[in-house]
């Protein structure tokens, strides 16, 4: 039972030190992944009000 106990919170150890130096790692990966998905919405939202603008700017010359 000692035994078991003992290799239990070995492994607990051991597990909490590779999730520390992974978590860093996945953080970082995250953190750019959301870096990019920010970065495609804000250029689609950007192309979008653009459009938006012109055609805009458009029906308003067709009216003059």
């Amino acid at each position: 039972m000692d035994n078991a106990r003992l290799l239990d919170e070995r492994l607990r150890r051991i597990i909490r030190e590779i999730s520390g130096r992974t978590g860093g790692e996945i953080r970082k990966d995250l953190l750019q992944d959301f870096a990019g998905h920010v970065r495609s919405a804000l250029e689609e939202h950007t192309q979008r009000e653009a459009s938006r603008m012109l055609l805009i700017l458009k029906r308003t010359i067709d009216k003059i």
